[in-house]
């Protein structure tokens, strides 16, 4: 017992060791300086090729320039926020390069590796937080634009033969080959030096997304953006057609995936509408969200920001998590934080920069979801459900059973464990048949619901905890059960039952809505769900047996120590997933703190959740002490 109260303690006192402040936000500044860092190394790593070939250089002035861009670079670099030494240095390195004239493709190839470095360090997402407006940008051209680049973007307007160089021709394959809609947004934020492109950074961000993408567009017409659409289908679809993807694309990034024919309906039509995507509602919700919050409704962008994970992203984690769990938690992560900061009013720049990351994880879902793999993982997605649920469910049913056959009236108390446990299973039957209404009263519901189902369940086993905890000897222990149980009569038989029907439905409801959710990605029958369903249940079935026989071998002193153990660790599991849950609905405030996250053992970075964790552990090892105090010594 004391090995007991140790690890506990010491389990508590590094889950709280873990908490302090989180890492403040980067400045405006800051941000700015890597926006910047990045349109250097993007305009290098296209730029440069053309100034040098086998050692020779082509372009005298253009290969200066390239050199006064990276000491730029290299300024910037020595002033961002983090790992400054070590991105300068990678700046330099691209310098030596230049220096050796180096061939374009090996410069290119660098300085697209370090932007991207740079990027991912940073969690800076260059694209639109909201959709692109064609007929906004089509408005703006005409009156900014044309010009110098003429009304069709030819680079012919009526200023054009005044300016050396010339303007860009957006009709032209060769000249538009190596820009990205990032890579215009960049000019047109900050002019390009040496020409006559100043500088239209006075314009709302959304208009500068909006003729970034417009411009790239202007040499397809319109019979050949609509061939576009399918010939991106047949090729598979293998990138999300989304403003956040296609931002930052080249048009030689496109081909290398796809089809020729694609490109046009990329470029001219695939930025400005929904692509009928899984995850189209859920960045409906995410934009409004943001706009709200700019407006200064934040109680609406908080529900926004809610119903885009809840109802949009939620419903396809079965198919997402049987890919990658990991990512399916590093999702989750970004939301809580997007609302986190919305509760604690960031700057609307700090919420735009959050969504914009959301954004860029949707891009990723989507590529999981379009490959996903039809019957095969429908199969092992449904039996990773029914075994990650099913064991945690058998486990406490196990222990209960094990509590009740030492009891006087044992048999009785067994049987009220079964009847607990089999009508939890048929209330789940009954939820499987009424999900799909019940999906559709929406996430942040179904999230309460589970997270009330899991603090009940943590009561419950608190009380039990204290009644497995209360005495210290093996002996002391069975007959206090003894006397307790057969005290207790009807009043312990319903506590066995209303435990086992806790644990179970609250499993069952996650198997529900988790195979739900599979049928509704994978792209095949519910056969193939139901024969998941099956195979799981029968490895289920072999593991609850082996779990029966050990524990038939067990002496009742350590039988009964395990079960106080594991009894502590299941409160403990159940508490950190019912505060999760609770917070995914918006009931429960989000304080983030730098601890280790551990699904399966519940434990997520939050206070909340690791503090309704500490409080559990608090009462077990109270319960645990005052047993010590107050035990009497067995007579002689």
């Amino acid at each position: 017992m004391r090995r007991f109260l140790f690890a506990f303690v010491v389990f508590g006192a590094g889950l709280a060791a873990c908490a302090g402040p989180p890492a403040p936000p980067p400045s405006a500044g800051d941000v700015e300086a890597v926006r910047r860092l990045a349109a250097i190394l993007d305009y290098v790593a296209a730029d440069y090729g053309g100034t040098v070939k086998d050692g020779a250089i082509l372009d005298a002035t253009e290969y200066q320039e390239q050199l006064s861009f990276l000491r730029d670079a290299k300024d910037l670099a020595r002033k961002l926020p983090q790992s400054a030494d070590e991105t300068a240095a990678a700046v330099e390195a691209l310098e030596a390069l230049v220096h050796d004239r180096a061939p374009g493709d090996k410069l290119g190839e660098a300085a697209r590796a370090l932007r991207r470095t740079l990027l991912d360090r940073t969690g800076l997402v260059l694209a639109p937080s909201a959709p692109p407006s064609r007929a906004r940008a089509a408005t703006i051209f005409a009156a900014v634009c044309s010009t110098c680049h003429g009304a069709s973007g030819g680079g012919d307007g009526p200023a054009a033969a005044t300016l050396n160089p010339r303007p860009r021709s957006f009709l032209d394959p060769a000249t538009v080959a190596q820009l990205s809609p990032a890579r215009a947004f960049n000019a047109l934020t900050d002019g390009v030096k040496g020409t006559g492109m100043a500088s239209f950074g006075g314009l709302p961000a959304g208009d500068r997304w909006s003729l970034a993408f417009y411009v790239l567009g202007l040499r397809h017409d319109p019979a050949a953006v609509a061939r576009g659409e399918s010939a991106f289908a047949r090729a598979g679809r293998p990138f999300a057609a989304t403003p956040t993807r296609l931002a930052g694309m080249s048009d030689g990034d496109i081909l290398a995936q796809v089809p020729a024919d694609a490109l046009a309906w990329l470029r001219g039509a695939a930025p400005y509408v929904q692509t009928g995507a899984p995850l189209d509602a859920a960045r409906r919700s995410l934009a409004a969200g943001v706009a709200a919050y700019k407006s200064g409704d934040r109680v609406e962008a908080r529900r926004l920001a809610g119903a885009a994970y809840l109802d949009g992203f939620e419903p396809h984690e079965g198919s997402l998590r049987a890919h990658d769990a990991g990512f399916v938690s590093l999702t989750e992560e970004r939301f809580l934080a997007l609302r986190e900061k919305m509760s604690s009013g960031a700057s609307a720049d700090e919420v735009e920069r959050e969504a914009l990351q959301i954004g860029a994880l949707f891009d990723r879902a989507e590529e999981i979801l379009s490959g996903k793999g039809g019957a095969r993982v429908a199969f092992l997605g449904a039996v990773v459900v029914v075994l990650r649920e099913g064991v945690e469910a058998a486990l406490l049913i196990l222990l209960l059973l094990g509590l009740a056959r030492r009891s006087e009236n044992g048999a009785a108390s067994a049987r009220a464990v079964h009847w607990g446990w089999l009508a939890a299973v048929g209330v789940g039957l009954v939820t499987w048949f009424l999900s799909e209404p019940l999906m559709a009263l929406g996430g942040a519901r179904r999230e309460l619901m589970e997270g009330i189902v899991a603090l009940l369940a943590t009561v419950v086993l608190l009380l039990t905890g204290h009644f497995v905890l209360a005495r210290i000897d093996a002996k002391h222990r069975v007959e206090a059960i003894k006397r307790r149980l057969a005290a207790a009569g009807a009043r312990r038989k319903a506590a066995l039952a209303g435990l086992a029907f806790v644990a179970v439905y609250r499993e069952a409801f996650e198997v529900v809505l988790f195979l739900r959710a599979i049928i509704l990605d994978a792209s095949a029958s519910g056969w193939a769900v139901a024969a998941g369903v099956g195979a799981g249940m029968l490895v289920l079935v072999g593991i609850v047996w082996l779990l029966m026989r050990l524990g038939r071998r067990l002496k009742t002193g350590p039988l009964l120590a395990t079960m106080g153990t594991l009894l502590c660790v299941l409160a403990f599991v159940l508490a950190g997933k019912g505060i999760r849950s609770l917070q995914e609905a918006g009931a429960v405030g989000i304080t983030p703190i730098p601890a280790p996250r551990i699904d399966w053992l519940g434990v997520f970075p939050t206070l909340q959740s690791v503090g309704a964790q500490l409080i559990v552990l608090v009462a077990f090892v109270v319960v645990a002490m005052i047993a010590v105090a107050r035990r009497q010594p067995e007579p002689a």
